[in-house]
């Protein structure tokens, strides 16, 4: 069969509806139940970008940073002070992008000793470079590196370490809507940054682009086998519907971007300000800069992640870490560093983020925490150090640090105030047990 007759039947099977209609539905197939077995990710932002190492992955291409300032200050930290190039150089960086020291498996093995258990790649962002040789286009591996399928690749890694599979897809496409688009938010520029007004888009233009983005979802739907989530981002003509991504893979999840509702929604950089309903997955760089790779490789402390962790599993979320591998396919030394330090927390205080319940945060309690068989962890990340507070609970029958150590405490009129002594405080998360009479 050729390839064109392969297509025809895939579209074919997944039908040809222009939107999803009628009330959207969580995927509740079988194979979607290891979301609730789960709660820590890894995210994979690569791409060319990397190649110049100071300008973030696609939104380096924009002459005024999207995410810059606000009222005088950065907004993302240091992602606001990543340098930009225009797009006709940006892209460029292509030619130079080399993967010659891409091994997934040494990544992937690294967080999944750590405790994570799903990873997610961003197989194109929007700057249209794909990692794998698709048949549609000519931005990705296919005219590069000699066809070599790092999308592939990963997905076969992710298996062989036990790691659940997600691709993040970007529907938006600043390379085929470059005429139509402006790089820059304050006027209208073009690849070069020249002023110049932007073409019009016209029917047979967005017939063109759909057919495009149709047949590059297609591609990850059926070349890999089991795909367990689909992440889009960006807003736009989706192409397909829920239901067509389905009947492809009926255990797959997809988040809330794109159609404007999914399996999960997806807060990211900062926590969310109300509990979301459902199914969410708050998600951070763990690099304190842009979702690429940024060659000052500065971390954020693994403290600090443990902190964010157990906020996402005080509200029965998950946690997502985000790092940005370099041109060559390689993670800087600081996150396998990480990984260590943060698999060591894991492996000393892994029951009181895992397989738990979300606790009273913040409604009763100014520190998160989360419930399991009826004993209350309390999570007190390494920044604080004032009194902890629980509201409207009984008297404890017992109160002690995670080893057994007991603490403390005055309760009156229904609520618990202690605080962990300085001797006892570590750089991490250091979990109380509370139990109830």
């Amino acid at each position: 069969m050729s390839k064109d007759q392969t297509v025809e039947m895939q579209h074919a099977l997944i039908g040809n509806r222009e939107t999803a209609g009628g009330g959207f539905e969580v995927n509740r197939h079988p194979d979607t139940a290891w979301w609730d077995k789960t709660c820590l990710g890894l995210f994979v932002h690569w791409g060319i970008s990397a190649v110049c190492g100071m300008n973030d992955l696609s939104w380096g291409m924009m002459r005024a940073q999207p995410h810059g300032y606000e009222g005088g200050e950065p907004t993302w930290g240091l992602a606001a002070h990543t340098s930009c190039e225009p797009p006709r150089e940006y892209w460029k960086q292509a030619e130079r992008f080399s993967a010659e020291h891409y091994d997934p498996d040494k990544w992937l093995r690294a967080a999944r000793k750590a405790g994570f258990q799903y990873a997610i790649l961003t197989t194109k962002h929007h700057d249209g470079f794909a990692l794998w040789p698709s048949e549609y286009g000519d931005f990705n591996t296919k005219n590069y590196l000699h066809g070599r399928d790092l999308v592939g690749e990963f997905v076969a890694a992710c298996r062989r370490n036990g790691l659940r599979v997600g691709l993040y897809y970007s529907p938006p496409d600043w390379r085929v809507e470059q005429d139509y688009m402006s790089f820059a938010r304050d006027e209208e520029v073009g690849i070069d940054f020249e002023p110049r007004a932007p073409k019009k888009r016209t029917p047979q233009f967005d017939a063109e682009e759909r057919a495009y983005r149709r047949g590059q979802i297609t591609e990850l739907l059926t070349r890999y086998g089991k795909i367990d989530m689909l992440w889009f981002d960006g807003s736009c003509d989706m192409a397909v519907t829920p239901e067509e991504v389905r009947a492809l893979q009926p255990g797959i999840l997809c988040n809330n971007r794109g159609w404007g509702y999914g399996d999960f929604v997806c807060p990211e950089c900062r926590f969310p300000d109300q509990r979301p309903e459902g199914r969410f997955q708050y998600i951070h760089c763990l690099s304190d800069g842009g979702w690429g790779y940024n060659d000052y490789e500065i971390y954020r402390p693994a403290g600090w992640m443990i902190g964010e962790f157990g906020k996402a599993r005080a509200w029965g979320g998950h946690f997502v870490a985000n790092v940005g591998p370099k041109a060559d396919g390689t993670l800087p030394d600081v996150y396998y560093y990480r990984m260590r330090q943060i698999g060591e927390w894991i492996e000393k205080y892994g029951e009181t983020l895992f397989d738990v319940q979300g606790g009273p945060w913040p409604e009763r309690s100014n520190v998160p925490v989360t419930i399991r068989d009826g004993e209350w962890f309390v999570l007190p990340d390494w920044r604080v150090d004032y009194p902890i507070e629980i509201r409207d609970v009984g008297e404890p029958a017992s109160l002690t640090l995670y080893d057994g150590t007991p603490l403390e405490y005055v309760y009156r009129d229904g609520a618990l105030t202690f605080q962990i002594p300085w001797k006892y405080k570590h750089n991490y998360t250091d979990p109380v047990r509370l139990r109830f009479k």
